[in-house]
């Protein structure tokens, strides 16, 4: 009922993009650089709103969207992420100050993305 993706359009393109049944409930388009960029369809039969995040993004560092959904009285917050393979990791650390600003008791988390980090090999980029 909910898909995430990341897209490479421009804005312009995706606002002009049809998923039949499915609702644009968030996204993150790059301005200047090419590809990249991530968004959130909602199905229609489901009620969201869209958390504004724009603030926080910063093309290949973090691309972020979210979209706030309430079910059974409980708030369920959705997030698609990506981080280019040459962004800069200090940067993608802002997602901590981004969860702890949406965290609330009744808030669950979805997240989803492509961080681009090889847990497979010895590094100091994990998140853990």
């Amino acid at each position: 009922m909910i898909c995430f993706t990341e897209h490479h359009l421009k804005d312009y393109k995706l606002a002009n993009t049809h998923t039949p049944n499915y609702t644009l409930g968030a996204n993150y388009c790059r301005k200047n650089l090419k590809q990249g960029g991530v968004c959130i369809y909602v199905h229609e039969s489901l009620i969201f709103s869209n958390i504004n995040l724009l603030k926080y993004s910063k093309e290949q560092d973090i691309e972020i969207a979210a979209t706030q959904l309430n079910i059974h009285r409980r708030k369920v917050i959705i997030i698609c992420i990506y981080k280019a393979p040459c962004g800069n990791f200090e940067y993608f650390n802002k997602l901590e100050i981004i969860l702890n600003s949406l965290y609330k008791d009744n808030t669950e988390f979805i997240i989803r993305g492509d961080i681009n980090i090889n847990y497979l090999e010895p590094n100091n980029k994990k998140i853990n």
